[in-house]
């Protein structure tokens, strides 16, 4: 399996998951609506909007990285989020699906827990938080990825192509070490909890390759973060305070991240590389 078509390679994380690709010796295609400043590899532009362009372009390779969206729930109108989202997945699933490709890997959020306007409008039932825990969203960009995790296990159940949905959380690119720590959350200025974790961009771009390369079967969704969140203040002091309410499973030591990452282990053997506070004790030294 070594050609690989990445959706959404103009992006921020795509330029990332091509150049680890590309490092790895696979010939990748790039597929986006905007054209790449700095162009890695072959490059045709695509709205995965477009059923048969998306058809024609997954044509001859291997397996399919879908990172192509709207990235988040503030960018463009609900309406536009949740149809462009859905459709452009359901088209790529669907397409790697009738070309019979070996694998395929479709980037979710850890928005599907639950983003609102409201810091306090979600709390996990429990920490840490793993793939077993209810996925609640509030607005049509956590929904879309919902629905897209649901799109392609379908694709794997009908099919049997082995297929991951990345829980990535919020990437921090190596320039935005810079803005963290963050201040700790308080009554007045509260920080939605599916913020308090990150992952670094490196590492968000190698579990897309380590995802291709696994050995699993059928569909899987893993998490994907750091592990430590984006505080100074302790894991388990900030959690106390604003939500006395959440049951913890296990203790949470220091500044341990509230998402647990041991399936993405266990599966791809996922294990981040990169923190800010590694960063930033280079930065120091």
């Amino acid at each position: 399996m070594k050609r690989i078509v990445v959706t959404g390679g103009s992006g921020r994380l795509g330029q990332h998951v091509i150049a680890d690709l590309v490092a790895a010796g696979y010939e990748v295609l790039s597929v986006d609506i905007q054209r790449p400043e700095k162009p890695q590899c072959r490059f045709i532009e695509v709205d995965l909007t477009n059923a048969a362009a998306v058809y024609d372009v997954l044509a001859g390779f291997d397996a399919v990285v879908h990172l192509g969206a709207i990235p988040g729930p503030t960018r463009k109108p609900s309406s536009v989020t949740y149809q462009n989202n859905v459709t452009s997945t359901f088209n790529v699933a669907e397409a790697a699906a009738a070309h019979q490709h070996k694998r395929i890997v479709f980037a979710s959020s850890v928005f599907t827990l639950g983003w609102h306007e409201s810091p306090n409008a979600f709390w996990p039932q429990y920490v840490p938080v793993d793939e077993e825990h209810p996925l609640t969203p509030y607005e049509s960009y956590g929904l879309s990825k919902v629905i897209g995790e649901a799109t392609v296990a379908t694709v794997s159940r009908r099919t049997g192509i082995p297929s991951i949905s990345l829980r990535i959380m919020n990437v921090i690119q190596t320039d935005g070490y810079l803005a963290l720590p963050w201040p700790a959350p308080t009554d007045e200025n509260g920080v939605r909890f599916v913020l308090w974790p990150y992952v670094d961009v490196r590492d968000a771009a190698r579990s897309c390759r380590l995802s291709l390369e696994a050995k699993t079967e059928g569909h899987e969704a893993l998490f994907i973060a750091a592990q430590d969140n984006r505080f100074e203040a302790s894991t388990q002091s900030m959690l106390n305070q604003f939500a006395p309410h959440v049951k913890i499973r296990e203790p949470l030591s220091g500044n341990e991240s509230v998402i647990s990452i041991e399936k993405a282990k266990r599966l791809i053997g996922y294990v981040p590389q990169h923190s800010w506070r590694t960063f930033r004790a280079s930065e120091n030294s």
